[in-house]
């Protein structure tokens, strides 16, 4: 019974999260993160265009909260909108500029975007970064344009959870063009990654006997009395 409702609440944050990138398309939508308070669902939505997202006197923000409310049963849903400091490194917001840049521009300035696009992520300070480009493009065969740089590892642990991936796609008659992006931000601590510490060096101090002799003193000292003994 608790799994069953674990597997519920899941699937309700997923399709809650799924509406929420549908209806904020170029918006300068990253993404959404879903908490459950006393009072009900608090929902943070992060962006690069809180504005828009919020809409003049939170009108856009008032309306989210009727529709989640009525389509998804929520008794209060909380939204708070967040502002994403360095787009540059989000890599859903990244996609959705490119998707909007190709739509506005055309098919054939898609390798311009492209590396535009990615010099602007690694100039923002990322290890590494790819941009995917797929599908009917330019042509009416199906083509894969890759853009890459830096380091971005391609499995393993960094792969599969440090690496930030995004994804967007165009629909047109002649066919869907899907945009695939991943980041690997310098903020994020890999496994191979580790900081050299300098010890402060040892200062070689002379230890200095009862008599006021230093131990090389001490045992010329001791030398010396053990041979008047033995004469």
């Amino acid at each position: 019974m608790i799994e069953r409702k674990f597997i519920e609440n899941k699937v309700k944050e997923y399709k809650i999260k799924s509406y929420l990138k549908e209806k904020f398309v170029n918006a300068g939508y990253s993404s959404a993160e879903i908490e459950k308070t006393p009072l009900g669902l608090k929902i943070k939505i992060n962006t690069s265009k809180p504005g828009i997202i919020v809409g003049k006197g939170g009108k856009n923000i008032a309306e989210m909260t009727r529709l989640l409310k009525k389509k998804f049963k929520l008794e209060s849903p909380q939204l708070e909108v967040n502002e994403v400091r360095e787009p540059e490194l989000d890599a859903n917001i990244m996609a959705e500029r490119i998707v909007y840049q190709i739509k506005r521009f055309g098919k054939t300035r898609f390798k311009a975007i492209g590396y535009n696009t990615l010099r602007r992520i690694m100039k923002a300070g990322a290890v590494g970064a790819e941009v995917v480009i797929s599908g009917r493009i330019p042509g009416k065969r199906h083509k894969t344009w890759r853009f890459k740089e830096g380091r971005l590892p391609k499995n393993g642990h960094v792969a599969n959870n440090l690496v930030d991936k995004g994804f967007k796609d165009i629909q047109w008659k002649q066919g869907s063009v899907g945009v695939k992006v991943n980041i690997l931000s310098p903020y994020v601590k890999t496994p191979d990654q580790f900081n050299i510490i300098k010890t402060p060096e040892k200062v070689q101090s002379e230890e200095v006997s009862a008599h006021g002799d230093t131990k090389e003193e001490g045992n010329k000292r001791v030398k010396q009395k053990r041979i008047k003994k033995e004469e």
